[in-house]
């Protein structure tokens, strides 16, 4: 099975400015020590940071996988240093499944990056959420 893809820039309204990008990732069953899944994620420069740009285009992101296609969870995974990230990721509402944390399998041994923190949402998390 091969990995689709949605992702899309993050541009600023006022000036067009490229600040990052997000969407959604979905890995089949071998890809990751979790299995197969839907993950979430976003990068922006440093400069859009802590701006909240990267909350509201995670939430439009869930919106269109749990609503448009359906999805039944949508999970994001982040080094354990990586407090950012994490913050965003409870802001969205998902959240830590210390069990499903995992060693991520593209980084070799000993790397700094190689633990991975799991966040999850399912779609039930999310209509609570949005109603």
């Amino acid at each position: 099975m091969k990995s689709t893809v949605f992702f899309a820039p993050i541009e600023l309204k006022a000036s067009g400015e490229f600040i990052g990008f997000a969407g959604l990732d979905v890995h089949d069953e071998k890809a990751l020590p979790i299995g197969a899944c839907v993950d979430i994620g976003w990068r922006l420069k440093r400069s859009a940071w802590g701006r909240g740009f990267a909350s509201e285009a995670a939430r439009a992101w869930l919106r269109f996988g749990f609503e448009t296609i359906g999805y039944e969870e949508i999970v994001a995974f982040t080094v354990p240093g990586n407090f950012p990230s994490q913050k965003v990721m409870t802001r969205i509402g998902m959240t830590q499944d210390e069990r499903g944390d995992f060693q991520h399998p593209k980084l070799p041994e000993g790397h700094a990056f190689k633990r991975h923190l799991l966040y999850r949402m399912t779609y039930d998390d999310w209509q609570m959420r949005t109603g």
